[in-house]
């Protein structure tokens, strides 16, 4: 099982060195020496719709494949004997995406036009890691942009983010926020 880890090439699976659901959490280090058996109350704190693997095993993110299965189980409810089981755009977010402060994951339908995801995955700065080895990964990733330059030949505008000050900034500083109550009468010295 840990071949896999070693010629993984994004580095990306773990061994799962501990037993999670067999031993106390401050235990688990001990190894075969800590009392096994959890008490309930730690049981009850675990989620339960995420199956935890035993010890041993090799575990990599599956896109948080239990919700994906209540969604389409959903779609299926709602639809019944339509055959469309189309899951709506942006009912399904993975745990991440849903913890994540600055909205920084997408998660979605590729092949849903309207999707947010399909729209990102189309801009230029859309690229995928090691990409060149024809992994085919399911996850991409969008360059920053950092301190684009809108007068360089080829530069693309549409994509800098606005910080709030409106279009004023194609000018100078001073003639887009003017100061007042600081004329040259000489009140400073």
């Amino acid at each position: 099982t840990r071949y896999c880890a070693n010629n993984c090439p994004y580095k990306v699976r773990r061994f799962n060195f501990f037993d999670y659901n067999q031993r106390a959490l401050d235990k688990l280090y001990w190894g075969p020496l800590a009392p096994k058996g959890t008490e309930e109350t730690i049981k009850l704190q675990k989620n339960p719709n995420v199956t935890v693997r035993m010890r041993g095993v090799m575990e990599k993110c599956t896109f948080c494949v239990q919700r994906i299965e209540d969604a389409k189980i959903s779609a299926r409810v709602r639809a019944r004997d339509s055959a469309d089981l189309k899951i709506p755009t942006g009912t399904l977010k993975t745990a991440c995406q849903q913890a994540c402060p600055a909205e920084a994951i997408v998660f979605g339908d590729l092949l849903d036009e309207s999707a947010e995801v399909t729209k990102l995955r189309a801009l230029p700065q859309n690229y995928s890691l090691l990409e060149y080895l024809n992994v085919r990964p399911r996850l991409t990733y969008l360059g920053r942009i950092r301190n684009p330059n809108p007068a360089m030949p080829g530069a693309r505008t549409s994509y800098i983010p606005s910080h709030g000050h409106g279009e004023s900034h194609s000018q100078s500083h001073e003639v887009a926020h003017p100061v007042t109550g600081h004329e040259s009468s000489g009140d400073h010295k």
